[in-house]
């Protein structure tokens, strides 16, 4: 019993870790990690969030954000057009109509309604990631 105790703990220990990880980094590529600055900041500028959610133990989370997020090419497409948001499912909060059953799962929210118009699911490399965010960017300028 004793150790499967240290087992859990030392599982807990390792995903709080990883989502500590996880979060700086997505920080340092300039990601919001809170809702409520990121949809003031998309009202403010008049751009829809591209809100990624993950879980602490994802590998396919981590490969996404490691080869496909942080490349420049992706990271001049966001900016360019959303207002980037990364969120744990595990650990933050965030509006119950975004439900991530998968991960990761990449949600594009009109910041006047709160109402998803495109998601994307699971992994994508970059050259497919790119194909989503110019259809999730034309979606919602119409």
């Amino acid at each position: 019993m004793a150790k499967r105790k240290i087992f859990i703990l030392l599982c807990i220990f390792i995903g709080l870790n990883m989502h500590a990880a996880s979060k700086a980094f997505m920080q340092n590529i300039g990601y919001k990690t809170s809702y409520s600055e990121a949809l003031n900041e998309a009202k403010n500028k008049n751009l829809p969030i591209m809100m990624v959610i993950s879980t602490t133990s994802c590998p396919w989370c981590r490969k996404f954000e490691r080869q496909t997020l942080r490349k420049k090419s992706i990271k001049d497409a966001v900016r360019g057009s959303f207002v980037p948001l990364a969120l744990t499912r595990d650990v933050d909060t965030y509006p119950e109509q975004f439900d991530a059953k998968v991960v990761p799962t990449v949600f594009f929210i009109n910041p006047d309604n709160e109402e998803f118009f495109d998601k994307s699911l699971g992994y994508k490399n970059r050259i497919d990631y790119k194909k989503v965010l110019q259809k999730a960017a034309e979606k919602y300028k119409k």
